[in-house]
């Protein structure tokens, strides 16, 4: 890290809670904001086309959205 990260660090320790969570949540939704414009990796990508595959192969092999909603649920 550099002298301005440390700085950074430092200041953050000093916040309340509260804040560090307001903080945390905005730099957050700033990130996901700029990952989202990033192109999909040629993996990610070979991921997708695989499971789009495999659904058109067996269109019928699918759980309901209430099913697997329920079940993770329950494992929490």
């Amino acid at each position: 890290m550099n002298e301005v990260t440390d700085q950074i660090i430092q200041e953050f320790r000093k916040l309340h809670a509260a804040e560090k969570v307001r903080l945390v949540q905005q730099m957050w939704d700033e990130i996901s904001d700029e990952v989202a414009l990033l192109p999909l990796t040629a993996a990610q990508r070979r991921t997708l086309d695989d499971r789009i595959d495999d659904h058109e192969a067996n269109p019928g092999d699918v759980e309901p959205w209430e099913h697997a909603r329920d079940e993770v649920i329950r494992a929490v």
